[in-house]
């Protein structure tokens, strides 16, 4: 009994281990030769949220305007004010006259930070390919770099042609009154901004929003325009003037110029 026990079980043992080394030699040969069947998978969509370079982004803005609003309550309360409130000279204990550079560059930067990622998201539904061959930070960096040249460059603007054809004070009114807007506009963007990244907005809404975001912000320079330079009506041809060459044009070539960095940039890589 105990001989018949023996053998069954060195058996069982026998046909175990070639068993394995079946398994074994299988897998082996799986890693050796490359599996050319089944379907290719489907690569995982590229989405913002995801972005941990996007996401710190986010947080430095957040924390930017929280800052903003717990300390600079009274200088954006004044500047709100005065925004609507025409004076044909400041007076001399007014406190809103100027601007005070933490806020203005603060808000002002989140601006155009929060537009930067408008622009990002419209060519990454527009322009798939680019964002395919190109790294998504240097695109990213790119477009706020062109922001805020563009920003840069219409203050140098509007002070030169300024200098040229108004006074000192309705220089600084002006400049002071494109910041005050400028930084409101980081009120509205920036929580847009955090729709379209962590909520995947709706690409013709956001589109949309944006669009009449930049049309009341460009309504509001007319007016400020109209008020601070040419505040009689045979001055109407100097406004349009002075309001196409110094806020039309720029624009365009800011869309020209980021369509011309698109097509540079796919070339290159």
């Amino acid at each position: 009994m105990n001989k018949f026990c023996h053998t069954g079980f060195s058996q069982i043992q026998e046909l175990y281990n070639q068993h394995v080394e079946q398994i074994d030699s299988a897998l082996q040969h799986c890693k050796e030769t490359p599996c050319t069947n089944g379907m290719a998978g489907e690569p995982v969509p590229y989405q913002l949220r995801n972005d941990f370079a996007i996401t710190g982004i986010v947080f430095l803005c957040f924390f930017l305007v929280t800052y903003s609003l717990k300390n600079g309550q009274k200088y954006l309360y004044q500047h709100i004010k005065s925004f609507f409130r025409h004076k044909e000279r400041a007076g001399l204990f007014d406190e809103s006259s100027g601007f005070n550079i933490r806020y203005t560059l603060t808000l002002g930067g989140i601006s155009c930070i929060s537009t930067g990622l408008f622009v990002y998201d419209f060519f990454s539904k527009t322009e798939p390919f680019l964002f395919q061959t190109v790294s998504h930070y240097a695109i990213l960096f790119v477009y706020i770099f062109c922001i805020l040249l563009t920003v840069v460059g219409k203050t140098a603007l509007y002070q030169f042609v300024n200098w040229i054809f108004f006074d000192k004070e309705k220089n600084s009114t002006w400049i002071s009154a494109y910041f005050d807007l400028l930084s409101g506009a980081a009120f509205v963007l920036f929580p847009l901004s955090l729709l379209i990244v962590y909520f995947n907005l709706d690409f013709n809404f956001s589109k949309t929003f944006v669009l009449t975001a930049v049309i009341s912000f460009k309504i509001l320079l007319f007016y400020k325009c109209i008020r601070n330079f040419f505040n009689h009506f045979h001055g109407i041809l100097h406004l349009i003037l002075y309001f196409c060459t110094l806020e039309i044009i720029p624009l365009l070539f800011l869309w020209k110029g980021l369509i011309y960095i698109n097509n540079i940039l796919i070339l290159k890589f």
